[in-house]
């Protein structure tokens, strides 16, 4: 069922596709248009686990776009996850369009650019206030993640309001960044939402969201009681988790240091935006390892398990800035990826044979807090916005289900999209047809274990 010109580029829809990011998880790359005009929410990486451990990276193809002569007039940025923005570096010399973030997503974007070369125009947006792109407008409204700014973002486009959800989940108490803008988005359901594309991630789950206020206080009830050094690993984008654990190494009388080049460099952007104070802060790697060990706390990289991270490389006992030693405790600040399973255990496994003690989630559900909506989370927002039609995305099929069934019983209509299912939202979403969509691998000789191409 393949698309027709006329369709793409006369008819005015409006029209969605997914051409990552819908059945999967990773390489999100939305495609919206309208009479022949288009623009992309999000462009964005994915990552398939490999035998060695490491992850192969591959980013959305754009066979679709050149074999319907689609030209995007621009990219807009919900959050700066790199499966959001990791492929920006790799595909906007063939797009060719501006892209549109807040300040937080368009600095991440800028480190990656090489400054000699010519890059895109980076417009920086301004929650709650429209801006207009040809045939759209669209709103970038605040809601709470796990990474700063992070946005719905609402378009109006031939008579119809979209809200893409982008990331997300309810937190009253967040520690970095803003709440949830909700009395917008109650006005915009008064207003009428005709459709949500929205994140399945934990559409499963029963339940709401664990605040980021309640996880500072159960990793400081895991790490007061610990004799020797602690290690913390996390994901690097979580300003929120660096922001608690500086203060917990203060009241638990630690110092704390950061290893791993993507906490550096996060931490540095949050510092200079303005998201991390300077006190407590951290000092030194070379400071603290000659600290007393029942003063140090460390936070590593290397939470999916990767071989090349810190903890892999402390698991190895390779690491040239620290060796662990038994009685140290290393605690898992993250929630593992699907597909990382064997990888991680490995890791685990490497630091049990030192002597190291272990917490993670499962053992201490406190100790992390997910940054997707669990069914509470989903019940509240819809409840709020009164769609008539949802499009879930961000997952797995077996999320996007879940995802769907519930909508359903809150009364809401739709349909499960695929990657390169094209979608008319003019009136009940409806598929028409489908465009071709891939995953190019950025480094081929690493072989992903299973492939989401279709």
């Amino acid at each position: 069922m393949r698309a027709r010109v006329d369709q793409l580029h006369r008819q005015p829809g409006p029209w969605f596709v997914a051409l990552g990011g819908a059945g999967m998880f990773g390489a999100n790359f939305y495609l919206y248009g309208s009479a022949g005009e288009w623009i992309a929410v999000d462009c964005g990486f994915a990552l398939n686990p490999t035998p060695s451990g490491r992850n192969a990276v591959s980013v959305p193809s754009l066979a679709a776009l050149e074999r319907y002569d689609i030209t995007l007039s621009a990219i807009l940025i919900t959050h700066g996850h790199e499966d959001h923005i990791g492929a920006i570096p790799h595909l906007w010399r063939a797009l060719d369009c501006p892209i549109y973030a807040s300040p937080f997503a368009a600095q991440l974007i800028r480190a990656k650019l090489d400054p000699g070369l010519t890059w895109p125009r980076l417009q920086e947006i301004r929650p709650l206030e429209p801006i207009g792109i040809g045939a759209f407008q669209a709103e970038w409204i605040p809601v709470t993640h796990s990474i700063p700014e992070s946005h719905a973002i609402v378009l109006e486009v031939a008579g119809k309001r979209l809200y893409h959800s982008g990331d997300w989940k309810l937190d009253n108490q967040p520690v970095v960044g803003e709440l949830t803008a909700q009395a917008r988005l109650q006005q915009l359901g008064r207003a009428g939402i005709d459709v949500i594309i929205g994140d399945s991630t934990n559409a499963s789950v029963p339940g709401a969201s664990r605040s980021e206020a309640a996880v500072q206080n159960g990793l400081q009830d895991a790490i007061r009681p610990c004799r020797q050094r602690v290690i913390v690993t996390c994901f690097a984008s979580n300003l929120a988790r660096l922001h608690s654990l500086a203060d917990i190494a203060f009241d638990c009388a630690r110092y704390a240091a950061l290893l791993g080049r993507s906490l550096t460099h996060m931490h540095s952007i949050g510092r200079a935006q303005g998201y991390l104070p300077g006190r407590p802060g951290y000092i030194g790697p070379w400071e603290l390892g000659h600290l007393p060990r029942e003063q140090q706390l460390w936070v590593c990289t290397g939470s999916q398990g990767e071989p090349g991270a810190a903890l892999g490389r402390l698991a190895a006992g390779s690491h040239p800035h620290l060796s662990l030693e038994p009685g140290d405790t290393v605690i898992f600040s993250s929630r593992l990826i699907p597909g990382n399973e064997v990888a991680l255990e490995r890791i685990k496994q490497g630091l049990k044979e030192q002597g190291v003690e272990l917490i993670d989630d499962d053992m201490q559900p406190e100790v992390h807090a997910s940054g997707h909506p669990p069914q509470d989370d989903l019940r509240q927002l819809y409840s709020w916005l009164k769609a008539r039609y949802l499009l879930p995305v961000h997952g797995e099929l077996y999320h996007q289900q879940a995802h769907m069934a519930l909508g359903r019983e809150l009364g809401l209509r739709g349909l499960i999209p695929g990657n390169g299912d094209l979608i008319d939202l003019g009136a009940q979403p409806v598929k028409v047809a489908e465009l071709p969509w891939g995953l190019v691998d950025l480094n081929p000789s690493d072989k992903p274990q299973a492939s989401s191409r279709k």
